[in-house]
């Protein structure tokens, strides 16, 4: 009984916070200066079943303005999956990754006390920079787990794509051998 009601507590919840960000994102669009500076943060999950993953990643999806992209195993036992999530509105990555904490509570209300060092889950108010990168300053990186984040990463010559690509690329073939197929 208490997780049906906490489940109708959480959907009007979700549903609020759905409009506030719809509603503040189209504000934020007509502003000349706008704060839109996407960020991609790597959120170390608390909720561990597969149903809550499931609705954790699902709701912020819903939530405009934020994309969960995947998820991420954990690089040794004993830490946790970690959740990438890309917020167009990213200026402050540790007001956002307190948000999720608050969102996963809200979910989850078991996890209060669960601590893996970041905003929203802790006293810790500071997010530590392998949490998060801001994707236009780091073109033709990868993501990476936390622990290797700051490892150096050179981004391929442009001749060198194809030889790496899993894509073939659309000019790859040379113009003779298109001619060749096509007979």
């Amino acid at each position: 009984m208490k997780t049906a009601v906490n489940s109708v507590i959480y959907a009007f919840w979700l549903i609020k916070e759905i409009f506030v960000a719809g509603f503040s994102l189209a504000m934020e669009s007509f502003k000349p200066k706008n704060n839109y500076h996407p960020v991609v943060v790597r959120y170390p999950l608390r909720v561990t079943s597969a149903w809550e993953i499931f609705w954790f990643t699902s709701s912020i999806t819903a939530t405009p303005g934020t994309l969960s992209l995947g998820l991420r195993e954990p690089v040794r036992e004993g830490l946790p999956r970690i959740v990438l999530v890309q917020a167009v509105m990213g200026d402050d990555p540790a007001s956002i990754v307190a948000d999720l904490a608050d969102m996963e509570e809200r979910l989850a209300p078991h996890v209060k006390g669960t601590d893996y060092g970041v905003p929203g889950q802790g006293p810790t108010t500071e997010l530590a920079p392998t949490f998060y990168e801001y994707t236009l300053d780091t073109l033709g990186r990868h993501m990476r787990a936390p622990d290797i984040a700051k490892t150096d990463d050179t981004p391929l010559a442009a001749d060198e794509v194809e030889k790496y690509s899993v894509w073939p690329l659309r000019n790859a073939v040379p113009t003779k051998a298109r001619k060749d197929d096509k007979k």
